[in-house]
């Protein structure tokens, strides 16, 4: 076709001209299209591949959650036991040697698990043998100390803290009551008649001891004021003199009123009611409470339908009523009970120690 007829001479050229500029607005169009095409294929990809980065640090943030959070489980369960095992030891079911074995087992894993949590990374190794040394221990322990639920914990802090066990008063009263008895030395002439006969110092009105004078917190004399009228009691009526008398609501004072004082007053106090009495001192063996012996006062009184009836008064809080009976027998634990017990605690008391020796029985 001649140059004059083609259309682009006379106008617009066609869609499939073939002229230089037309075929490079064309290739042009199509590189556009082309890096357009590019562009969505690569944004997919580029989205994906953030996806999964932000995947695997929520991942590693959660393990890392994980397993601190399993070591703290670690943590409160030896820490649980060794809550137990001391309310144990004070409720008088444990042993001091196994109390110490156990705590000292328990403070060492409760800092390896604290020490493990605040690490920035945790090895796999330390979190397993953190777990498996801290699964044992509970394990053994749990089976030990009887514990198959939270309530096992829970009674056991209750039966250590409680009244209603005594033991948390029984810890404080075996602390104060458990003293050597003060005694000075005795004149020559007491001396011989303690030689010449039990009898004849039975009807002193002083408390001897091996060959001494017993004596209060204040350092006198434990004396005794005997009434010859004085007859012995039923134990009808020594329990409504004991009820009436407020010798127990005295409060307990190493200097001024002790276990002799406790002793010396109700004794006195009785046979001015017409009550025969005996001032009593025994001595005691170690206890879980107290590592070595003591001695220890109390009263005895002959009831005429009981028997001879032992009789502890001391007490440790003004107003609490703390007469107590005691079977006193040499080899026996001095193990109080409650006459008149009182709302909220338990009428049974903790063992003050082996009774080891009567060392005198004084009317």
């Amino acid at each position: 076709m001649p140059i004059g007829d083609r259309d682009y001479a006379r106008g617009e050229h066609p869609p499939n001209c073939t002229c230089v500029e037309c075929v490079n607005r064309r290739l042009g169009i199509v590189k556009s299209r082309n890096k357009d095409k590019k562009k969505s294929n690569r944004e997919p990809r580029q989205l994906k591949s953030r996806k999964n980065i932000n995947l695997s640090k929520i991942g590693r943030s959660l393990w890392g959650k994980l397993k601190r959070l399993l070591i703290l489980i670690a943590l409160l369960a030896v820490a649980t036991i060794v809550v137990v095992t001391v309310c144990r030891f004070i409720t008088n079911e444990l042993k001091l040697s196994i109390l110490i074995v156990y705590i000292a087992v328990g403070l060492a894993l409760v800092i390896w698990c604290l020490r493990s949590i605040s690490k920035h990374r945790l090895s796999f190794t330390r979190i397993f043998l953190v777990l498996l040394i801290s699964g044992l221990f509970s394990i053994v322990s749990y089976v030990y100390l009887d514990i198959r639920s939270f309530q096992d914990v829970g009674d056991a802090i209750k039966r250590a803290l409680s009244t209603d066990t005594e033991q948390f008063r029984a810890s404080v009263n075996l602390v104060i009551q458990r003293v050597e008895l003060k005694l000075v030395e005795a004149s020559s002439e007491a001396k011989e008649n303690i030689e010449e006969g039990i009898s004849e110092v039975k009807n002193t009105e002083k408390v001897y001891i091996g060959g001494a004078i017993l004596v209060g917190a204040d350092g006198h004399h434990i004396t005794l004021k005997n009434n010859h009228d004085a007859v012995n009691p039923s134990w009808e009526q020594l329990k409504k003199f004991l009820l009436k008398d407020q010798t127990d609501s005295i409060t307990y004072d190493f200097d001024t009123f002790v276990c002799a004082d406790y002793a010396e007053m109700l004794h006195n106090n009785a046979e001015a009611e017409g009550i025969r009495a005996a001032y009593v001192s025994v001595w005691l063996g170690p206890s879980n409470y107290f590592s070595m012996s003591g001695g220890h006062a109390l009263n005895a009184f002959e009831t005429v339908d009981k028997g001879l009836i032992f009789i502890d008064c001391t007490g440790f809080i003004e107003g609490l009523n703390a007469d107590k009976v005691v079977d006193v027998q040499v080899g026996k634990n001095y193990i109080p009970r409650s006459i008149f017990p009182e709302p909220g605690w338990s009428d049974v008391w903790d063992s003050m120690g082996e009774v080891k020796e009567i060392e005198t029985v004084q009317y």
